[in-house]
């Protein structure tokens, strides 16, 4: 089955489309018709040759909301609500709507730091799992008109709504599916809808709240310009709906739908109509990307921030769109040539890339939370918007309605640090040449600065070289390419990279991270140290038809504008501290501001306990350049050791326990891989001496591979050995599956010179245990 593009036009567009075929049939051409036309769905048959599997792939297209989506790069998550007053990661939906009340909330301050970054659009949580809605809808009093904020008239999603709007930033929303208030088993709300158990019935949405359960098939006035729609649902979904319609009808265009699978109680069943919320979707705003569960944007995977290196915007589904439930897809190959197999129905489905600003993966504000450092929110702008996906960065406001100084000031070094490396195209001015090019698809369209034109390869040839001449050499460390997706699809399957040393062609020396595969929308690729040339080559060796390229680019690095890197602490509790520019750094070990004055950093820095360094690079004319800062939890592991646990990988890698606690975030313990495979896991840790401490810390392993990490678990403590002490008894490392980072949890403090930590849990219910790093909260 093939849908072609003209199935997706309009009826006069869809007559002209067919003339226009026509014509193509009988006048006279130099080349043959393509024996597959270009559409947004092709599927696999039985007995089609490599070649007509690799072209079909070849030419499956973006919708036109989804190139415009593409289009945007860098987008932001904004997480706030109840929880936010609570600090915790999840609701309970049962919480007092009394505790919502921001004394200072400024949606323009927080559109303000969107545009720092140059963010292209805002995806608001309009209502998170605990079922608080942050507008005052019509269908639950739990919402923000039951708080005391804006004396119950407060209606966030219309506050920030209008602020994008002035900012020229486009506005989304997020929707939970769950909805821990509505759940039939809360106290606070025994007639919730969540799991209910009710009958499908005829219900007009929107529904007239009078009647919502005496009969869903009265509605309400619809909002002016818009439609009633009719839906047979249940009523959580009636509910769901009608909210739904508050939201697409009410705040202005909306760019995007934002869902996810989460269900913080799974115990209680509830089926999402799906295909009755995409309906509506696209009646009220067609022109919206559904993201997460549905058809036009998928999650990347993780919530690292981190895209695959290899990463497809063509997939195979199993089934027609239309019967496709859209689960998460975590695998590291979802579109590869080995994943195309018959019956596959291939569909343009691109990535997006969330990340959280704090780190250890926290979505909202806390007073202990922390900004990542610069570094690695610099490396993740390359690693999602450079990896063929859009980023979507959260920002998380404090409990007064404002994103806290440390957010913005991160947020404007990283943004200072993008922009000065990307000020200036060093290939601008480049004369192209290529080795062959289709007829009206010349080398020189790579590099004049617009998409709608590109170089393509020559008719049968799925190879190509594209020469860069510059008017002068230039000094470089960053290229840019992009293909020409909107017309012709995700194509290259691998390239290399070259520059002309005076005699020859050499390779261009990028980083480990950074492969030569993909590149779709965009493809950013860091060298590994400066290269000065006056051409460039860009030579395609793989891809699934005629190769394309729209842009390719160079850039220069703001090294100087990087703060320091801090490494992770070594089991000897020593912290080292780098540049890649080298220089001198000062520093402070207190958590104050480094000046001038402070020691200058000379060797590795002693930090047994807790604590936070702050760094930064003294400039050429004595200032100081952005300052570094990283939070170290817990104490360090020397002279820790291992007295106890039940399975470790020894045999078939190096997965010893002994690596839970070497101050190595790169290195993991791992119970045996064919054996052993029964939870519970456990490992006990003999600190060598008896330390106060109230907490403890628990980080993944950090490959990006979730096997073995650890949701539930148990935490003992004891000062002989002998006898032991309950801490936490079961423990749940809410959403560690999508957030594999650094955990932290707190108890009563207690005295013990052993901790046993079990696994009670792990992620994919196999039977394994994993962790790279594990220590203790010293008490203050």
């Amino acid at each position: 089955m093939t849908r072609r593009i003209s199935d997706f036009l309009p009826d006069r567009a869809r007559v002209a489309a067919l003339l226009a075929g026509l014509a193509c049939m009988v006048a006279p051409s130099a080349h043959p018709a393509p024996s597959v036309p270009y559409a947004h769905e092709h599927v696999v048959e039985t007995g089609d040759s490599p070649a007509v599997v690799a072209e079909k792939a070849a030419k499956v297209l973006p919708r036109a909301n989804q190139v415009e989506w593409m289009r945007l790069e860098r987008t932001f998550f904004l997480h706030f609500g109840v929880n936010t007053f609570n600090e915790v990661e999840w609701g309970t939906g049962r919480e007092d709507p009394a505790i919502f009340n921001p004394a200072a909330l400024d949606a323009r301050q927080w559109l303000s730091a969107v545009k720092q970054l140059d963010g292209k659009m805002l995806v608001l949580v309009a209502k998170h799992h605990d079922g608080f809605s942050m507008w005052p809808t019509r269908y639950t009093a739990h919402s923000s008109a039951a708080s005391p904020w804006r004396g119950g008239k407060g209606d966030l999603v219309r506050e920030v709504s209008q602020a994008a709007r002035e900012a020229g930033v486009k506005f989304a929303v997020y929707l939970s599916p769950a909805d821990l208030y509505q759940l039939k088993t809360n106290p606070k709300n025994p007639a919730g809808y969540y799991g209910n158990g009710s009958p499908k019935l005829a219900s007009t949405i929107p529904t007239d709240p009078a009647s919502f359960k005496t009969d869903p098939g009265k509605g309400r006035a619809p909002t002016p310009g818009f439609k009633s729609y009719r839906y047979e649902v249940d009523d959580y979904n009636r509910y769901f709906l009608n909210q739904l319609y508050e939201l697409l009808t009410e705040y202005g265009p909306i760019a995007e739908v934002w869902f996810d699978g989460a269900n913080p109680d799974p115990s209680v069943s509830q089926t999402y109509d799906y295909n009755a919320w995409y309906d509506l979707i696209r009646h009220l705003q067609p022109g919206a990307v559904i993201m997460g569960k549905g058809p036009d944007v998928r999650w990347v995977g993780s919530e690292s921030g981190y895209g695959r290196t290899t990463e497809w915007s063509v997939v195979p589904l199993p089934k027609t769109p239309e019967r496709f439930d859209w689960p998460d897809w975590q695998g590291g190959d979802i579109g590869s040539r080995a994943q195309l197999k018959p019956g596959s129905h291939l569909w343009w489905y691109p990535a997006e890339t969330n990340v959280t600003i704090l780190g250890n993966g926290q979505w909202f504000w806390a007073r202990s939370k922390r900004p990542r450092p610069v570094p690695q929110l610099v490396d993740i702008f390359y690693s999602s918007i450079g990896r063929n996906g859009n980023l979507i960065l959260n920002l998380s406001p404090d409990n007064r309605g404002l994103v806290p100084d440390d957010q913005v000031q991160t947020l404007a070094q990283v943004a200072e640090i993008v922009r000065d490396t990307f000020r200036t195209n060093l290939a601008a001015g480049a004369r192209l040449s290529a080795d062959h090019a289709a007829p009206g698809h010349g080398a020189g369209a790579a590099a004049d600065g617009r998409l709608g034109t590109w170089w393509e390869a020559a008719a049968g040839r799925t190879d190509g070289s594209l020469t860069l001449s510059l008017p002068q050499p230039q000094t470089f460390d960053v290229v840019s390419l992009q293909e020409a997706v909107d017309k012709r699809g995700q194509r290259i399957e691998r390239f290399a990279l070259e520059a002309w040393d005076g005699q020859r062609w050499v390779a261009l020396p990028r980083i480990r991270s950074d492969e030569t595969t993909t590149v779709g929308q965009r493809r950013l690729i860091r060298l590994s140290q400066l290269v000065t040339t006056d051409k460039v080559r860009v030579r395609i060796e793989q891809a699934r038809f005629a190769p394309t390229l729209a842009e390719v680019a160079l850039y220069r690095q703001s090294l100087d504008l990087m703060p320091p890197s801090i490494a992770d602490r070594d089991a000897e509790g020593r912290v080292a501290i780098s540049h890649p520019a080298g220089g001198r750094f000062v520093y402070t070990t207190d958590g104050s501001a480094p000046t001038a004055q402070s020691p200058v950093y000379a060797a590795p820095l002693a930090l047994p306990s807790s604590g936070i360094i702050k760094t930064a690079r003294l400039q050429p004319d004595g200032r100081l350049g952005v300052i570094g800062v990283r939070n170290f939890v817990g104490l360090s592991p020397r002279g820790w050791k291992v007295v106890d646990v039940d399975s470790e990988e020894t045999a078939g890698g190096n997965n010893a326990a002994a690596l839970a606690i070497d101050g190595d975030s790169s290195t993991y313990w791992h119970t045996r891989w064919g054996a052993d495979l029964k939870l519970p896991h456990h490992i006990t840790v003999d600190m060598g001496q008896v330390h106060r401490i109230a907490g403890f810390v628990y980080l993944p392993r950090q490959d990006g591979v979730l096997n073995g990490t650890v949701e539930n678990y148990r935490l003992e403590t004891s000062e002989d050995g002998q006898a032991w002490s309950v801490a936490v008894d079961k423990g749940t490392f809410a959403n560690v599956r999508n957030n594999p980072d650094l955990q932290e949890v707190r108890f009563a403090p207690v005295k013990a010179r052993f901790f046993r930590f079990t696994a009670l849990d792990e992620v994919w219910r196999n039977g394994w245990t994993s962790a790279a790093e594990l220590s203790v909260i010293p008490a203050q």
